[in-house]
C-alpha cells in the first residue's frame, strides 16, 4: 500500500509518533470491526483489512527507513579499519581482503549479540502479551528493545556493501530479514471483538494454532535455549513447520477474513526464522 495513502487512511500526519499511530489504528479498528457493523459485514471486513494493511505497512516502513540513533554500533576504530580495508588498489585485488572480512565478521557478531540480548528481554518481560505491554514500564522496555533491533538491523545491512563474499552477504541478509520480520510480527495488533462473524471465528482459530506454534519456536530460540544452555533444534524446527502449515491453511481457506494481513506477516516471519535456523544452527551446534 502507498505510504501516503496509509497515513490518510489512519487519519494521522507523517509527523505522528508511533504511539499516536497505534492509538489511531485502535480507534478506527474498533469503529470498523465487522462485529460492530453486523448490517454491513462485507464492507466492514474490507475496511478492517485495509486498516490492518495500512498500520503494518507504516510500521514496517518506519523500521526500514528510520534514521539510526547511532551512526552504527561499531566502535570508531573498527569503522576506520573496515573503511580502510574496503579500499581497493588500482592493480589487482586488495591483499587485505581477508582482514576486511574478519573485521566485518567481528562487527556482525557484536550486532547479532545485541539483537539476541534484546530478544531475550522481549520474552523475559512477556512483551508478546499486548495487554502486559500496555503497562508503562513494559511499554518503555518494548521501545528500547525495538530501538536496539532497528539500529542493529540497519548496521548489518550496511555491512553487506563492504564485502563481495557471497557467504557473508547471505548471512547478513538472512539475519537482517529475520529481525525485520520479527519486528513486524511483534507489531500485529488486530483487535478481536465478540467474533459474531463466523468467517473471522474460523480464521482466528487456525491463525491461533499457527501463532501458538510460532511462539514456542522463537521462545525456544531466543529465550529458553539461553536459560538451558543449548537449543532443542528438533522442537523449534517442528513448531515452525506446524506454524507455516496453519498460517497457509488459514490464508487458503479464509482469504476474506480480517486476519489475512496478520496471518501473512506471521507466515513471512516463520519462514525467515526457518531460514535463520537452517543457516546459523548446524546439527552439531544444536
Amino acid at each position: 500500500m502507498d505510504i501516503q495513502a496509509c497515513y490518510r487512511l489512519l487519519e494521522i500526519p507523517e509527523t505522528a509518533s508511533d504511539e499516536d499511530l497505534a492509538k489511531s489504528y485502535k480507534r478506527l479498528a474498533l469503529k470498523f470491526h465487522p462485529d460492530r457493523n453486523p448490517h454491513r459485514v462485507e464492507l466492514a471486513t474490507r475496511a478492517m483489512a485495509s486498516l490492518n494493511d495500512a498500520y503494518t505497512s507504516l510500521k514496517g516502513h518506519r523500521f526500514r527507513n528510520a534514521r539510526q540513533e547511532e551512526p552504527d554500533a561499531a566502535p570508531p576504530e573498527d569503522r576506520r579499519q573496515t573503511a580502510g580495508a574496503a579500499r581497493t588498489r588500482p592493480f589487482g585485488p586488495d591483499p587485505r581482503e581477508e582482514l576486511k572480512d574478519d573485521l566485518l565478521i567481528r562487527q556482525f557478531v557484536r550486532h547479532r549479540e545485541a539483537v539476541k540480548d534484546a530478544l531475550y528481554r522481549y520474552f523475559q518481560y512477556s512483551l508478546y502479551n499486548l495487554l502486559r505491554r500496555e503497562n508503562a514500564v513494559n511499554r518503555g522496555i518494548f521501545k528500547e528493545v525495538t530501538g536496539i533491533l532497528r539500529r542493529n538491523y540497519h548496521a548489518v545491512r550496511k555491512l553487506s556493501a563492504l564485502t563481495a563474499d557471497r557467504d557473508l552477504i547471505d548471512h547478513f541478509a538472512v539475519f537482517s530479514e529475520m529481525v525485520f520480520n520479527f519486528y513486524r510480527a511483534s507489531e500485529c495488533l488486530n483487535i478481536p471483538d465478540s467474533y459474531a462473524n463466523l468467517v473471522d471465528v474460523e480464521a482466528f482459530r487456525i491463525y491461533k494454532k499457527g501463532d501458538d506454534a510460532l511462539h514456542l519456536a522463537h521462545r525456544e530460540l531466543f529465550y529458553d535455549r539461553h536459560n538451558r544452555g543449548f537449543l532443542k533444534r528438533d522442537i523449534s524446527g517442528a513448531m515452525i513447520l506446524k506454524a507455516v502449515y496453519h498460517f497457509r491453511e488459514a490464508l487458503e481457506r479464509y482469504s476474506q477474513s480480517t486476519w489475512v494481513v496478520e496471518t501473512t506477516i506471521k507466515l513471512e516471519y516463520a519462514l525467515s526464522l526457518k531460514r535463520y535456523i537452517e543457516l546459523f544452527f548446524t546439527e552439531d551446534a544444536a
